[in-house]
């Protein structure tokens, strides 16, 4: 994947420098706005363990006297965060595409992006926003009885060592599947809403289900190597290094990301979309939509 991005941001730089821009304004943006130190202050305000952090944050979100507060702070950021995608992802994901493909590179991608298809990631993007934090919340709330029972076993309890044990095995695996899931199928749904497809995430859904352990322990090893790149990156003393190392690391990890998402979706869709849902010969996709023979 490495030479492949390599070979694709050799023909559209804006791939990269795109990225980078971004990963240097969110760099700025907790420059002023240290969202990080934030979280671990509010962990450290509980002056208890990691599952003492865990519960209280819990605590802190359902709260009635702040669930207004969250829900209206959620909104303002979902649309703003909708806007913005709409505005960058579609021509960004037409640029990874085209620079995948032989031959000289298109120009005027994201132009055609927002022009075609910015209401239709605006309108998507407001609908996974919401999913997201839909699903966090139910994660949260799915982990209180691993962490219950694992306090208790690490504390006072230690007969029930082995329940806890069980327990912490059982919902590590349902949320490394509810993960992979929503993340496949999100990843899909966007790039399918690049095509002609009329329904973009049951198609996007099926490219998923066609190779899905290969994305799912895909976007894992992904997962893994960000938590420990930026664990490593964090224990670095000086702040300034340790910004631009986070902007350096960041730019090219999401780089590759996206490449490999667009990838991935261009091997499987040649085996597994049907014809008549999303293939088109004008399309700006259409080297990844040619149906079996």
């Amino acid at each position: 994947m490495i030479k492949t991005t390599a070979r694709a941001v050799a023909k559209h730089p804006s791939i990269v420098i795109t990225i980078g821009l971004i990963m240097l304004a969110g760099a700025v943006f907790n420059r002023f706005i240290p969202v990080m130190a934030m979280i671990i202050g509010i962990i450290n305000m509980t002056g208890g363990d990691f599952f003492d952090s865990v519960l209280a944050l819990m605590q802190m979100l359902i709260d009635p006297q702040n669930i207004l507060a969250i829900l209206i702070v959620t909104a303002v950021l979902a649309v703003l965060a909708s806007v913005v995608i709409g505005l960058l992802l579609p021509g960004y994901l037409l640029t990874v595409n085209d620079g995948l493909e032989k031959g000289a590179g298109k120009s005027g991608l994201y132009r055609k992006g927002i022009r075609n298809y910015f209401l239709k990631f605006f309108l998507i993007a407001i609908r996974t926003t919401f999913l997201t934090v839909i699903l966090l919340v139910f994660l949260l709330v799915s982990s209180v009885p691993a962490i219950v029972i694992t306090r208790l076993a690490s504390s006072s309890r230690s007969e029930l060592l082995l329940a806890a044990i069980f327990v912490d095995i059982v919902t590590i695996g349902v949320f490394f599947a509810i993960l992979s899931f929503f993340s496949a199928y999100i990843y899909m749904w966007y790039i399918t809403s690049l095509t002609e497809s009329k329904k973009p995430f049951r198609d996007g859904k099926a490219i998923a289900d066609s190779s899905f352990w290969s994305i799912a322990l895909g976007l894992f090893a992904f997962d893994v190597i960000f938590a420990v790149c930026i664990c490593l990156i964090y224990l670095i003393g000086s702040q300034a290094l340790r910004y631009i190392l986070g902007w350096v690391f960041t730019t090219g990890f999401f780089t590759v990301l996206a490449v490999y998402l667009v990838q991935f979706f261009r091997d499987s869709s040649e085996l597994r979309i049907d014809n008549a849902s999303i293939e088109n010969e004008d399309s700006d996709w259409e080297s990844i939509t040619r149906s079996d023979k």
